[in-house]
């Protein structure tokens, strides 16, 4: 625009001059500059000449009036002001319409902002000025830092989230090729974590995964990287990290953190951690084999009674190719009616008649042939399919029972089942086993679950109201394996069994040591003083039965009488008399 002037008063350029006497003209052109909706600044070497209302509103000023002769310097911290003022001294003209920049801005009350600007030289008849807009983005600022914290950091532990775990994982990767280092990638889950939710609550548990949080980091060095990967999992990046002591320490310095008590919703509790590494690159040179392998030593340690570590190996590969082949196979070995209930009789040592049957749980895979339960039903477990398989069991376990008792006219036969300790909650809560029974015809005092004392391991409460009413309804409860690991007498008191199995390793003979013929003694005086039957299992000979028998034992079954049975062999020996 060029200069004007009248007989009224100064133009526009006049009103950049502080001394200048005001007009209607610069009336006018602070009008328009005051109209703009950013801030604005005019200033000089450094100097502010004018300041808009909305550039004194950004810097917390009263008045414009307060910024005139202002040092802009003031304003800025240094570095980055004059980073802005070589950028625009070096270039040759303005980058399209001017120098954009972002910056931080410091008010008069000392408060940090951050502004967007754009500066750009203005000349008045050989009076070079610079013009400063900008405008405060740090609510935008704030919110793209939420969007990315969100995005990048878990939210309940304030940890690094799988996704920016794994950006970091790739970076120290990156580095370690570069610099020819280690870094050794740690997996950590925790033991127990599924009783603290259904004991103490879903709160509880949030509680513990921030505490476990907190002592993670607290175990590492600060370069390191704890993230959480979701659920009660947990990963570790350690940089510069040889597969020697020093991880070890880290390892065993976490699981003595996990192990330290927790108070949660004010009780105290008790879990552990199961750790595996893998280290790079001794393990693995890629990313994703480097956690898969860190993952596999996580399961090895887990298997083996968990609250310990375990270094990868090659052979854990192999086996873990093995699983994941097994695990696609039982995902559909119901569907292909590759599973199978087999029948082992139970005896009436009295008579010698069979009396009722345990029932077997079988896979009978096309190409492995039979695999055992002790590897394929806590491979169910984990996965999630042993509720189905249970519920599957029990009701051709029943329906097989009933159908036996009207074909052979037993009235009194009965049928066994074993209960995992999980399974039976959700039976109870959905009233599966009352509605299998309706729906087979079995009759509920010829059914028999077999259950160990595992079942109050979780949460006792839940677990004894379901037991009482299985009992009210007429099935009756054994417990299963007493003798062995770490069964309380206690127990047999709680638990309203009506029934004890006492475990083939104490099934004795006139032969057996003496400790051995104290134990069963006492097993039996003691379920004798609680009113509860002994049943005897893992019977291999004569002696053993009769051993039983002088001592009172009513009924037992193993090999003396048959291997567990396919249906139709079962059924060819159930009217058979034992002589004993």
């Amino acid at each position: 625009m060029d200069r004007q002037e009248d007989d009224k008063g100064m133009s526009c350029h006049d009103a950049l001059n502080p001394a200048a006497e005001p007009t209607r003209h610069m009336d006018f052109c602070q009008t328009l500059l005051d109209a703009l909706p950013e801030g604005l600044f005019v200033h000089s070497d450094g100097v502010i000449l004018y300041a808009n209302d909305i550039a004194a509103r950004i810097v917390g000023a009263r008045d414009r009036k307060e910024l005139v002769n202002h040092p802009l310097t003031s304003f800025f911290p240094p570095d980055s002001w004059k980073r802005t003022l070589e950028s625009i001294v070096s270039d040759s003209g303005p980058k399209g319409n001017g120098w954009p920049a972002e910056m931080e801005l410091i008010r008069t009350d000392d408060r940090k902002v951050t502004i967007e600007s754009l500066t750009t030289p203005v000349s008045f008849n050989a009076q070079n000025v610079l013009c400063t807009l900008f405008r405060d983005i740090s609510r935008r600022k704030e919110s793209e830092e939420r969007i990315r914290h969100q995005a990048n950091y878990d939210n309940l532990t304030k940890l690094p989230n799988r996704t920016l775990f794994m950006d970091r994982l790739n970076r120290e990767l990156i580095r370690a090729k570069r610099t020819k280092s280690r870094v050794a990638l740690m997996f950590i889950d925790l033991d127990r974590f599924k009783w603290v939710n259904d004991t103490l609550g879903h709160a509880a548990g949030d509680e513990l995964l921030r505490e476990v949080s907190r002592r993670l980091k607290n175990s590492l060095r600060q370069s390191d990287t704890v993230a959480r990967m979701g659920g009660d999992e947990f990963t570790a990046i350690l940089p510069d990290m040889a597969r020697g002591p020093h991880a070890e320490r880290v390892a065993a310095e976490i699981l003595h953190q996990l192990t330290l008590p927790f108070i949660l919703e004010g009780q105290e509790a008790f879990i552990s951690g199961s750790l595996g590494i893998s280290v790079f690159p001794d393990d693995a040179t890629e990313l994703d084999a480097l956690l898969k392998n860190a993952d596999t030593a996580m399961y090895r340690a887990k298997t083996e009674g968990r609250n310990a570590y375990r270094f990868f190996t090659p052979d854990m590969h192999a086996e873990a190719l093995e699983r994941m082949e097994l695990e696609k196979d039982l995902h559909r070995a119901l569907e292909r009616r590759e599973l199978q209930i087999h029948y082992q009789p139970i005896v009436d040592l009295k008579s010698g008649s069979i009396i009722g049957a345990e029932s077997f749980l079988r896979w009978i895979h096309p190409r492995r042939g039979n695999i055992s339960p002790a590897i394929f039903v806590p491979l169910a477990e984990e996965i999630g399919m042993i509720a189905h398989f249970t519920e599957w069991a029990i009701r051709t376990a029943c329906a097989q029972a009933h159908s036996w008792r009207e074909q052979f006219a037993l009235e009194h036969f009965f049928i066994s089942v074993n209960l995992s300790c999980t399974r039976c909650r959700e039976l109870s809560t959905d009233d599966k086993i009352p509605a299998i029974l309706q729906e087979t015809g079995l009759s509920p005092t010829a059914l028999v679950l077999e259950i160990t004392e595992n079942i109050l391991s979780e949460d006792e409460p839940r677990a004894m109201a379901m037991l009482k009413r299985l009992v009210d309804i007429g099935v009756d409860l054994w417990l299963d394996d007493f003798g062995t690991g770490s069964s309380s007498l206690s127990v047999l008191k709680r638990l309203p069994v009506n029934g004890i199995k006492i475990d083939r390793a104490f099934v004795a003979d006139d032969h057996s040591d003496p400790e051995t013929v104290v134990l069963v003694e006492a097993i039996m005086s003691l379920a004798k003083s609680l009113k509860r039957m002994v049943i005897g299992e893992g019977v291999e000979n004569l002696q053993q039965a009769r051993f039983l028998i002088q001592r009172g034992c009513p009924i037992a079954q193993g090999y003396l009488f048959s291997r567990a049975l396919q249906p139709e062999e079962f059924a060819k020996i159930i009217l058979k008399v034992f002589p004993l």
